[in-house]
C-alpha cells in the first residue's frame, strides 16, 4: 500500500493545505486526498503534480510517499 506523508511535511514546513494549493496551483481537493490518505480515491499521481509539491515544499518525492507492505510492516532500506 502507498501512503502519502504530505500532512507531516506540511507540519514541518508550517504550511497549510490552502497555502500549498495557492503556491503550487494544485487543486485543494487533490491536496486534501493526499493529506487524508484516501488511497482508494487517488488513482494516479502525475510527475508534474509531484514536481510542483516538491518544489514548493523544498523536498524529495520520497519525503512525500511511503510504501507499506500488505503485512503492515513499513519498508526500511538497510544498506
Amino acid at each position: 500500500m502507498i501512503r502519502f506523508t504530505l500532512e507531516e511535511m506540511l507540519k514541518k514546513r508550517e504550511m497549510s493545505m490552502y497555502a500549498l494549493s495557492k503556491s503550487s496551483g494544485i487543486r485543494p481537493n487533490t491536496i486534501s486526498q493526499w493529506v487524508t490518505n484516501e488511497g482508494v480515491d487517488v488513482k494516479s499521481v502525475t510527475i508534474e503534480t509531484l514536481d510542483r509539491v516538491c518544489s514548493v515544499l523544498d523536498c524529495q518525492p520520497g519525503d512525500l510517499i511511503k510504501y507499506i507492505p500488505q503485512n503492515g510492516e513499513e519498508f526500511t532500506n538497510q544498506n
